[in-house]
């Protein structure tokens, strides 16, 4: 099973609409997915589960890291859901347990594993506990970003900071592989044209590319709401909307490059970090 996280450390930047969006790809694409939503909102559970496009399973996000002893039955579904509870607030306040926490995910995520192809982990907006028990676990990392200067700022955060992916790989997981950095909701304004080139003049090696070398990005589009609203895919509402139709254009090459990546056979088009000088204090 493939895992793949889908983390930034801000919220509102359209994280969810994006984790939820590639789980219908790769569903139409014919492989049997589970989400399991770490965010304690809940808005990938709600929304994958709102039209029933997907299954809740028994199992709770909140289970899979505090119960070691899970009964796991596993599921003869294609698209399942791991719902987030109000329990999830209570891990980050824990931190003397993510020995515990983190040897139970990993023994429950192998449980469910047979079932299913691909796992998608929709973190919270921070990096806190949860977040780091996800990264510790998951093959492949992808960041979605606002272009405003706050997640401008926050990208180093990302990538260096005490919860970092380099930091991750380097005492936890070293298999983890960063997909790159994919600005979201993007607006053609003036702000954002210059932001856009700040990142590409300062983190452009982190972006994640098309096969051609270009960076992708997403563009705001009321129909990707929508669609979340309704809990389906864009794809499905393009059916009685032009509007989602052309959203659809332009986002199916992002979630389909993404998609090409994690279920790749051999990982080697994913963007590798290069080594840096970690402080150890951070």
């Amino acid at each position: 099973m493939k895992t793949l996280a889908i983390w930034t450390q801000k919220g509102g930047v359209g994280k969810t609409a994006l984790a939820c969006q590639l789980g219908h790809v790769l569903h139409a694409r014919g492989h049997r997915v589970l989400v399991i939503d770490l965010d304690s909102q809940g808005n990938a559970g709600a929304a994958l589960l709102r039209a029933e496009k997907a299954v809740a399973l028994s199992m709770t996000a909140a289970s899979l890291l505090m119960n070691g002893n899970l009964a796991v039955a596993l599921p003869d579904v294609a698209f399942a859901v791991i719902r987030a509870t109000p329990e999830l607030v209570r891990v980050p306040e824990q931190p003397d347990e993510f020995g515990r926490f983190h040897t139970n995910l990993q023994t429950n995520l192998a449980r469910v594993a047979p079932a299913f192809d691909v796992c998608l982990i929709d973190c919270p907006p921070s990096d806190d506990l949860r977040v780091l028990l996800a990264l510790t676990v998951a093959g492949f990392v992808l960041s979605p970003i606002q272009l405003n200067q706050e997640a401008i700022e926050g990208i180093v955060r990302t990538l260096r900071g005490t919860r970092g992916v380099e930091r991750i790989r380097e005492k936890f997981n070293p298999s983890l592989r960063f997909l790159g950095i994919v600005p979201n909701m993007v607006e053609a304004t003036a702000l954002q044209k210059r932001n856009f080139i700040e990142v590409l003049e300062s983190f452009g090696r982190y972006l994640m590319m098309d096969g051609r070398g270009n960076p992708l990005r997403v563009l705001r589009r009321s129909s990707i709401a929508e669609a979340q609203e309704l809990g389906v895919a864009l794809p499905e509402l393009g059916r009685s909307k032009t509007a989602a139709r052309d959203a659809w254009v332009e986002l199916a090459p992002v979630l389909n490059r993404i998609a090409d990546l994690v279920m790749a056979d051999s990982p080697a088009e994913s963007a590798e970090l290069p080594a840096v000088e970690v402080d150890h204090g951070a």
